[in-house]
Formats: C-alpha cells, structure tokens, sequence
C-alpha cells in the first residue's frame, strides 16, 4: 500500500472518531451505552494514532518540544480570535436561546457550578490538549501526505476538526444560523491551530491558542448558564 492510501485510512479512522462518538452519544439518547462509547472514542483518539505513529510509519516517542519558539503568536492569536468570538456574541447572543443550552447540559449535571468549573478544567486541560494531539499533530501530517503541505492539509485538516463540532451543536438545538456562524469560527479557528503546528512543529503552540480561546468560549458559556 502507498503512503498517501495509507495516510488517508489513517485520516478517515481517526478523523471520523469524535463524529461517530457523538451520533451514539446522542442518538441512543444518553446512558451508559452512550458514555462507554464516550470512553472507546477517547481511547481510540489516544491510541491508534501513537500505534500508527510507532509501529506503522516507524517514528519514535517525542513531548513535541516547542524548538522554533511561537509563544507570543499564539498569545496574540488566542487573545484576537477570544476578541472576535467575544464580539460576536454580544452582537448576536440575543438571538439565542439560553434554555437551548441548559436543557442540553442539565442531564450531565453542568447547571451546578461546581461541577460545571470541573467540566471546564478538563476540557480545557485535557480535551483541547487531546484535539491538538489529534487533530494538528497526528491529522495535519497525514493531510500533508494526502494533499500536500501548506493551504490544503490546513483545510482539510480543519474540516475534520469542525465536523464533529458542527454535529453537537445540532444535536443541542442550536438554530442553523448560530450554527453556521459557530461552525465558520471553529473552522477558522481549526485553520489557524493547524497553521501554528505547521509553522512551528509543536502541538504546545496551537495548543495556548487553543486554551485562550476555550477560556472564552466557557466564560460565555457560564454566563448564559448562570
């Protein structure tokens, strides 16, 4: 098998995970059914790209060390998308229906603030840094092979990233325009994330970008919550 065949299985099994975790989790209308799968899909996101990485494509163990700096690119980014998703929220946020949100968060306990900050900790200690690991590591080189470095493995590589976002937020009631505008600034956002590791092969750098933003995303969040 040639490498870019192979690439783009890599792509497909794991760039269609969290989706495919998604549609069960709510398609079979929560339980334990849907948190088991919940579970595999991380499991999966975890260990099928380190198995490929080691065993298929022969690489060895690396933390991603940040070695060409980036720091205060992805400060200025973080804090300028933060600024921009900021605005459009309080341009556009009375359109949307804060019960959408909260009759989408109270079967998993996030009404209580406690549980709430907990949720927020890890998604943004843990999950962000897992989405970098996936999809702007392990994803954005094999997109490079697929379709070549540069402008096509940004956006292929970002349109993986929006998918699974743009699926919850329908499952969560959102209506197609809050949508639409969500799933653009998380596409360009995912453009912006896989830029930072392909300028500076660290997934460190997109990942602060990607912390700062989430900050906001959740600060708004609570207040629609709260």
């Amino acid at each position: 098998m040639d490498d870019k065949r192979r690439a783009l299985i890599a792509l497909l099994l794991v760039g269609l995970a969290p989706t495919t975790s998604i549609l069960i989790s709510f398609g079979t209308e929560g339980g334990l059914f849907s948190q088991i799968a919940y579970i595999l899909s991380k499991i999966w996101m975890v260990a099928l790209p380190l198995y490929w990485y080691l065993k298929i494509d022969g690489g060895t163990l690396s933390w991603s060390k940040p070695e060409r700096g980036g720091y205060g690119m992805a400060i200025g980014l973080g804090l300028g998308m933060s600024a921009i998703m900021l605005a459009a929220w309080l341009l556009l946020g009375k359109g949307l229906d804060d019960n959408l949100l909260r009759n989408a968060v109270e079967p998993v306990g996030l009404l209580d603030a406690r549980l709430y900050i907990g949720a927020v900790l890890y998604w943004i200690l843990v999950n962000s840094l897992l989405e970098e690991y996936v999809f702007r590591w392990f994803l954005v080189v094999k997109s490079e092979t697929v379709v070549g470095t540069g402008t096509p493995a940004i956006i292929l590589s970002a349109l993986f990233f929006v998918l699974h976002h743009t699926v919850a937020l329908a499952f969560f009631g959102f209506p197609w325009w809050a949508n639409l505008l969500a799933s653009s600034g998380l596409f360009v956002g995912g453009a912006v994330f896989s830029w930072l590791y392909i300028r500076y092969r660290s997934i460190w750098i997109p990942y602060i970008a990607h912390a700062i933003c989430d900050v906001t995303v959740f600060s708004i969040g609570a207040i629609m919550l709260f």
